[in-house]
């Protein structure tokens, strides 16, 4: 697993561990100089996703203006992440980054829904694009709810609801991130 990174700049020291383990304390890191270069999923709880009151307060409130990065943020705020692969620069996601419950995977889910080696993760550099693909998994990989074809590469972006099995997480890329740090009250 990717969790712990190594800093590369900023007001964490080089070789110092990076000790976020939710969303928010992530962004504090980041707005205070932490850099990371790897997208991450966010955990979510499936209960949590569409429960009354926040389909209600967002229907009420929908008239007003709305900080969006506040209102991603709150949610997820103190939920837990997986880094997606390596943060380095140099490394980044060109070789896919394996998703399942097994040991050997990249990126470890351990849930019994998922696949011992369920999904990967790839970044395509020519066009920017972050891709997932599903390795043939018993209880398949969704986006947004929708069940995506096995071996299948398919384009993810950041915000987008990934489903491994019952295991459902928010991708973010890096720049999303960012931005995040930059925008969202979290400090």
């Amino acid at each position: 697993m990717y969790r712990c990174v190594r800093a590369r700049i900023g007001r964490l020291t080089e070789g110092e561990i990076h000790r976020a383990t939710t969303l928010k304390e992530l962004l504090v890191e980041i707005r205070n100089g932490y850099a990371l270069f790897s997208p991450v999923l966010i955990t979510v709880h499936p209960d949590a996703m569409y429960t009354e009151e926040s389909t209600t307060g967002r229907t009420v409130t929908s008239h007003l203006e709305v900080d969006w990065a506040d209102e991603y943020t709150r949610e997820y705020a103190d939920e837990e992440y997986i880094v997606v692969g390596s943060n380095s620069l140099q490394q980044g996601l060109d070789k896919p980054v394996s998703i399942g419950r097994s040991r050997k995977c990249d990126v470890r889910v351990e849930n019994d829904s998922v696949s011992k080696s369920h999904a990967s993760i790839v970044l395509d550099r020519g066009s920017g694009g972050y891709f997932v693909t599903d390795e043939g998994s018993r209880n398949g990989t969704f986006l947004n709810g929708e069940k995506i074809c096995p071996n299948q590469r398919t384009s993810i972006w950041s915000g987008v609801y990934l489903s491994f099995g019952d295991a459902v997480f928010v991708f973010i890329d890096p720049p999303t991130l960012r931005k995040l740090a930059r925008l969202a009250r979290v400090g």
